[in-house]
């Protein structure tokens, strides 16, 4: 059974190096040519073909033969191609392959249980931030070396939805992969007692103060910082009607609305939202606002400002999911040690998909000539967004989920009994 793969069956170890050993000599030949995505390709396989040896001591733990054929499929496919561009759609969509092996290994491996539409999940979201990885890392080289491996932003784009589409079919093949096997079958590390203790007591990060104690400046500031800021949107939006700017007016005006969200949220259901963590969002959505009315066009630094501190707000919405999700489906199981790499991917990922939406509205925009509330705005754009979400999604997952923690309680809480979220059985 694929599981037991892991734990030393000799035929398929040799299968499985011999994949691994073909992968080195093509990899080492990309290197001596060049050929950056067949190297970054190769050196991913590599290491995630090593991750069994490491974790289990064993040269003969190795992922199943067939899974690492699957991987290295693209890498021979991609040495065939006619030119540059079919190469590298090929090993983009070769991601998906190394997303496949990759959570099948985290199954077998760790203590993390998916149910079935979350592997696809999450095979889909690690093809796009594997794809993301490489992109950056070929940018990067590009800026360097004075090369053009990635000519444009539309080439990269397309090589980033090539990824996250083939990682949505390797997801799809993953849950058909593990449909006859028993449901014990998808983790061979044992599970000891998931009990119902608080998360935050099992991370480590019970009894944290909150925002609001930490920052210098009291409550009562705190909460006059915010409606100067309400104030200062609300100007936007008025500059906007008078000049007759759609665009200002929807952008800003839906950003000041989005201040209001914690408010709402507080006195409906009682959500934890104190003065620090509203003076948070507010100055987010502010930066991001006066970057939309005035200063994008103005700035090249801006945005490097604005997407790291939007990204802790995207990572702080996926550790509230990561939670609901492991405290109420049963099937559903996410150590909390692992629950930051989870954010960073969660985040990662979600920049991916914001950024395939962009490129979506701009093409809408040039075949209808129209105007849309998104645009893309080059190369350098594009990759800078990725490189300062990911920013952001470290930040937040090394020290910001302590401040979450009350607020996050309390969603759970909040959500214990909702049909669909809750296990029925």
């Amino acid at each position: 059974m694929p599981t037991r793969a892991f734990h030393g069956q000799r035929t398929n170890a040799l299968l499985s190096w011999l994949a691994v050993a073909v992968v080195l000599a093509i990899g080492g030949w990309a290197l001596l040519e060049g050929l950056v995505h067949a190297t970054l390709f190769a050196a991913t396989v590599v290491a995630i073909a090593l991750v069994p040896v490491a974790v289990l001591g064993s040269k003969r733990a190795a992922l199943p033969w067939e899974v690492t054929v699957a991987a290295v499929v693209p890498l021979l496919a991609a040495t065939v191609a006619p030119d540059l561009w079919t190469r590298q759609i090929i090993l983009y969509a070769g991601a998906a392959a190394l997303a496949l092996a990759l959570t099948l290994e985290i199954h077998g491996l760790t203590e993390v249980q998916f149910e079935r539409w979350l592997a696809v999940a999450f095979v889909t979201m690690l093809a796009a931030a594997i794809a993301a990885t490489w992109a950056t890392l070929t940018w990067a080289q590009d800026l360097v070396a004075g090369t053009s491996v990635i000519a444009s932003n539309t080439e990269v784009m397309w090589l980033l939805i090539a990824a996250t589409g083939a990682g949505l079919f390797a997801g799809v093949c993953f849950d058909l992969y593990y449909r006859g096997f028993p449901g014990e079958e998808l983790v061979s590390a044992p599970v000891d007692g998931i009990d119902e203790e608080r998360f935050a007591i099992r991370s480590d990060i019970d009894g944290y103060p909150s925002l609001e104690e930490r920052l210098p400046v009291s409550a009562t500031v705190q909460w006059w910082f915010v409606q100067t800021l309400r104030v200062g949107l609300a100007a936007m939006v008025v500059y906007g009607l008078v000049t007759f700017d759609t665009g200002t007016v929807t952008n800003v005006a839906t950003m000041l609305a989005i201040t209001f969200v914690p408010t709402l949220l507080r006195r409906r259901y009682g959500l934890p939202f104190d003065a620090g963590l509203v003076l948070w969002i507010t100055l987010v959505v502010f930066l991001h606002a006066a970057g939309s009315f005035y200063i994008y066009e103005r700035s090249f630094w801006w945005h490097n400002v604005t997407h790291p501190l939007s990204a802790t707000l995207v990572g702080a919405v996926g550790y509230v999911v990561i939670r609901s999700l492991d405290e109420h489906r049963e099937e559903i199981h996410l150590p909390p040690v692992l629950v930051p790499s989870f954010v960073v991917l969660f985040v990662l990922s979600f920049g991916v998909f914001w950024e395939i939406g962009e490129f979506a509205q701009d093409i809408v925009a040039d075949y209808a000539g129209v105007q849309m509330p998104l645009a893309q705005h080059g190369l350098d754009d594009t990759m800078t967004d990725i490189v300062f979400n990911t920013i952001g999604a470290i930040i937040v997952a090394a020290w910001g989920l302590p401040y979450l923690t009350d607020l996050t309680d309390a969603v759970t809480d909040r959500l214990e009994g909702w049909r669909g979220l809750v296990d029925e059985r």
